[in-house]
């Protein structure tokens, strides 16, 4: 039988109850969006090409686009810019995600696709895009530091390469190359980054790792605000002390995800 003796403390507990059904329910509605949305679908029919270059299948499970994508508020029809992107393995995952009425600007430096790994890079993405395979993707061949597209883009991708410019070119540079990714972004664009996490005392350059700490002082400095953190690829079991590429820790490294935009 319901008391009637303290309403006051009955429509505190009603309350919380209508609150915890609402979040509940919210809670469901984003994970179904998530899990059965078509930009999923599409990502998922992608991943099960049969003419999908040999490059791409090992690192699905360590990339997890779906998620990433969805974090970062990618939809269908939109603009985005896949900064430094190598040989396209994320190039082909927004081609899906954005569908056939979105547009994919695949960059790379003319160093990147020229000189590297003696041209692999190169032969890799002219193997991806050979015989139209991704009809919405527009190869874009400039400089880190010069990306063009200003105010074009919708959501651009920086995966892993802050590290680089940082250790190898100093904080300039790697402030200079933030604020040219941030240039190309439409008034509420946005773009995510993620890298190897490194830590304090060890020699996060030989390891190809970066403080957090040290990356949100060059995005402050860039005029760049986080929005939003995911730890969508942290990984307890990293413990920061091997080189990114060490057979024990490849693909599995814990690495920051920061959702960010120019400051408005």
């Amino acid at each position: 039988m319901t008391s009637y003796k303290n309403p006051g403390q009955n429509l505190v507990k009603l309350i919380s109850v209508l609150r915890f059904a609402v979040l509940a329910a919210t809670a469901l509605v984003i994970f179904d969006a998530t899990a059965d949305s078509d930009m999923a679908q599409r990502i998922k029919a992608q991943q099960a090409m049969a003419d999908r270059h040999e490059f791409d299948l090992p690192r699905d499970a360590g990339r997890k686009p779906v998620a990433a994508f969805a974090f970062l508020g990618i939809e269908e029809g939109m603009t985005v810019l896949d900064v430094g992107a190598y040989a396209g393995y994320t190039t082909e995952m927004l081609s899906a995600a954005v569908g056939p009425s979105g547009t994919v600007y695949s960059h790379n430096s003319a160093r990147v696709l020229e000189r590297y790994a003696d041209g692999y890079y190169k032969r890799t993405m002219e193997e991806r895009l050979s015989g139209n395979r991704l009809p919405n993707v527009r190869v874009h061949v400039h400089d880190y530091l010069d990306l063009g597209l200003e105010e074009q883009i919708d959501v651009a991708f920086l995966g892993n390469l802050l590290h680089d410019f940082y250790h190898d070119d100093g904080e300039e540079k790697a402030v200079n190359f933030l604020r040219a990714i941030a240039r190309t972004l439409k008034p509420n664009g946005v773009f995510g980054i993620t890298d190897h996490v490194g830590v304090a005392g060890r020699d996060n350059a030989k390891l190809h790792r970066i403080q957090t700490a040290v990356v949100k002082s060059l995005l402050r400095q860039a005029g760049i605000e986080v929005i939003a953190t995911s730890n969508l690829y942290a990984n307890s079991a990293d413990d920061h002390s091997l080189m990114v590429y060490n057979d024990a820790i490849y693909r599995q490294t814990d690495r920051f995800f920061f959702r960010v935009r120019k400051v408005q």
